[in-house]
């Protein structure tokens, strides 16, 4: 029986209004620079498909991943063609800002999904490879109170699909692996991972039409059968 149904947070319950790539550009605007936020955003999307994740720990990164990210951003302005001096200040300006209110939004589907699965008891909690700005983002969006448990890459020490994130979301829910849902929308991090780790799992297609059928399968009953979730690969899930 399903007793916890985790999310992943950026691309399942979360998401940016804006690209990477502008946010970078208007905050270069604040030391004097122009840059081309398409030439930004191409930038940060070919940097993105070959960075190396952080290195993995034991236990919580001391920095939060923080200096990963400056490497990262670091990468993709050097790939845009441009230099910004001094740029620690024009990062740490990055940094912040995507804590700022109005630069993430929910799914418009996940408050109704949420209020149905609180509704039937259900214990909901986040995996997510992102860092601690994860809790001030939730709490802005009004949506922190909802999860009894936030898994987070940076604290745990390990991304998805890495098993021991996985394990260490059992742990904190007290609960058996395979009584755990997982829900996200990339394949080999939230998909393969989940059921690596023993968790049921549901990748959420294109449209996020699956997503919805939660709805119609989270009666206590139903809950004893989540391979009737659909892939985007039009395969039991």
């Amino acid at each position: 029986m399903i007793r916890v149904v985790t999310f992943d947070a950026v691309g399942t319950l979360i998401r940016l209004q804006r690209p990477p790539g502008f946010v970078y550009s208007d905050v270069a605007q604040e030391f004097g620079y122009s840059l081309d936020p398409e030439r930004v955003q191409n930038a940060f999307r070919t940097v993105w498909k070959t960075f190396p994740p952080p290195e993995e720990s034991d236990g919580p990164n001391p920095d939060d991943d923080r200096n990963w990210w400056r490497d990262l951003v670091a990468a993709t302005i050097a790939e845009a063609g441009y230099s910004i001096e001094p740029f620690d200040h024009y990062f740490a300006s990055v940094y912040e800002s995507f804590t700022f209110r109005g630069v993430w939004e929910i799914f418009p589907d996940i408050p109704r999904v949420l209020a149905e699965l609180r509704r039937v008891t259900v214990r909901l909690g986040i995996i997510s490879n992102f860092d601690r700005r994860l809790y001030r983002i939730l709490e802005d969006l009004n949506v922190r109170t909802a999860f009894e448990h936030l898994v987070i890459s940076s604290e745990i020490g390990v991304r998805k699909p890495a098993g021991r994130i996985f394990q260490a979301a059992a742990q904190q829910f007290n609960v058996k692996p395979d009584e755990v849902l997982h829900i996200g929308d990339e394949s080999e991090a939230d998909f393969d991972g989940a059921r690596s780790a023993g968790f049921n799992a549901l990748l959420l297609d294109g449209k996020r039409q699956n997503l919805s059928r939660i709805l119609f399968l989270l009666m206590p009953a139903s809950l004893k059968n989540p391979e009737g979730f659909v892939s985007d690969s039009g395969q039991p899930g």
